[in-house]
């Protein structure tokens, strides 16, 4: 009887002893397949906010350089009027007419910087033309001068721009 007794007794564990064999392998592989859906759900997830993230990032990156180059081209409409103005006034000297046009062009280019440039491009803008026109009433325009206003004006579109943000200054002796 006891040797009966032992063979059952090893006949049942060998059945659990292989059940929990089976068990323990399935267990086992579905744990890895669970895992391996889990990290693929996860990467999908991280993969979907990384494109979202690029959407937007190229999106403030075409509208940086949409404001970059709209910049560049208002800068360089506002500055023409003077250009041409200072240009006249160091040649031929001014006539009533040339004050009048650069008037009309002034209204726009005020306008024009007020909507679009930063104070700081606006009150330098300002100064100029304010020292342009006291000194062409009180009959002492300098060069130099208005060069030094220019120089601060520019500087300042540079710094609105992001080119630069130090002061340009003329270094020459003319």
């Amino acid at each position: 009887m006891t040797i009966e007794a032992f063979e059952l007794a090893q006949a049942i564990l060998i059945s659990i002893g292989g059940g929990s064999v089976i068990i323990f392998a399935l267990s086992s592989f579905l744990a890895k397949v669970w895992a391996k859906r889990i990290l693929q759900n996860e990467k999908q997830k991280h993969d979907k906010e990384l494109s979202e993230y690029k959407a937007q990032l190229e999106s403030l990156i075409q509208k940086d350089n949409l404001n970059y180059q709209q910049k560049l081209d208002l800068y360089k409409v506002v500055s023409n009027p003077l250009i041409e103005l200072v240009a006249l006034l160091s040649k031929n000297g001014l006539t009533a007419e040339h004050v009048q046009e650069f008037d009309r062009q002034r209204l726009h280019i005020t306008a024009q910087l007020a909507l679009f440039a930063p104070q700081s491009v606006f009150n330098a803008f300002s100064d100029m033309v304010d020292y342009l026109y006291n000194s062409l009433e009180q009959n002492n325009y300098s060069f130099f001068v208005f060069r030094d206003k220019a120089l601060s004006y520019l500087s300042e579109m540079r710094k609105d721009i992001g080119i630069y943000t130090d002061e340009v200054t003329y270094n020459g002796d003319r």
